[in-house]
Order: structure tokens, then sequence, then C-alpha cells
């Protein structure tokens, strides 16, 4: 799956800059729960995105409509836990990075 989709691949990258930042920073333990907790559901919801478009991509039944609408309802879902994502990062890193300068 991670092959298939770049999306995905960038997806978990980002963990990357999320742990270095929160160890510089010091996050105590709530805001490390935070964190993982949106990162994982992100990712999550990019995996069962590219299962869904797996599936479509091998199922002859599918119609183009269910086909569109599978899709559709796949790239809502991560967006949408993307940006809960992004506002959480943004509500627990930007204090922190106020307080530096």
């Amino acid at each position: 799956m991670f092959i298939s989709d770049p999306g995905l691949t960038l997806q978990l990258f980002l963990t990357i800059p999320l742990v270095a930042g929160g160890i510089i920073f010091h996050l105590n333990a709530a805001q490390w729960t935070f964190i993982l907790l949106v990162t994982l559901l992100f990712i999550m919801a990019g995996v069962l995105r590219r299962a869904a478009l797996l599936q479509i991509s091998h199922d002859s039944k599918c119609s183009p409509f269910h086909v569109s609408r599978i899709r559709s309802m796949g790239n809502a879902i991560v967006a949408i836990t993307g940006g809960i994502s992004m506002l959480t990062y943004l509500l627990i890193f930007v204090p922190m990075i106020v307080e530096l300068l």
C-alpha cells in the first residue's frame, strides 16, 4: 500500500518533524497523547482511503457513480482528519514557538 500511494508515505513522514519538535520543546504527557491520537487518526484515514481505492480497482461490479462517491468520501475524510491534526499541532506548537521568540 505504501509503494502505490505516495500521499500515504507523505503522511508517515509527517511524524518525523512532530517527534523532533516534541523532543525539542519537551512536551508533557497530555500533549504527546493529543499529538499521537490525531496523527494516528490521520494516518489511519489515509490507510483506509487507500484500501477502499484498491477494493474498487479490483471490483468490476462497482458503477462509476459509486466509484466517484467512494473516492470523494475517502479524500474528504483524509482532508477532515488532516485539518483536525493541523489545528491540534498549531494549538500545541505555536505557543511554544512564540515563547521561544
